[in-house]
């Protein structure tokens, strides 16, 4: 950012900013709000759920919560191998886009 702009946006303040705006600006700051809006360069941006935001952190977690040791004992592998049969596992119940394509064929 140039410091003509740097001056303009430190001037800015939250009631110059449109309506509609106004809940994002409340978030982040009319700094962070300049900045995205840079980033955008005037295009609609589409945020994620936040579901979808935190679902690796949530899939590392269930998958570390694993005792790897009992599964390890079970099946008499070692913990590297359990390690390495989960890690492109995806979760139960996770439909690969494959499985996705051939549900929305037979509906």
């Amino acid at each position: 950012m140039d410091r003509l702009m740097r001056e303009l946006v430190n001037e800015t303040k939250e009631e110059d900013i449109a309506d509609r705006y106004r809940p994002i600006v409340d978030i982040i700051g009319v700094d962070a709000f300049v900045e995205l809006s840079i980033y955008a360069c005037g295009d609609e941006l589409y945020f994620p759920k936040p579901e979808n935001i935190v679902a690796p952190a949530r899939n590392r977690r269930v998958k570390k919560e694993y005792n790897l040791k009992e599964l390890a004992e079970k099946y008499n592998l070692t913990t590297v191998q359990i390690r390495n049969i989960l890690k492109d596992e995806p979760m139960i119940g996770q439909m690969s886009i494959f499985d996705m394509e051939n549900e929305q064929k037979s509906t």
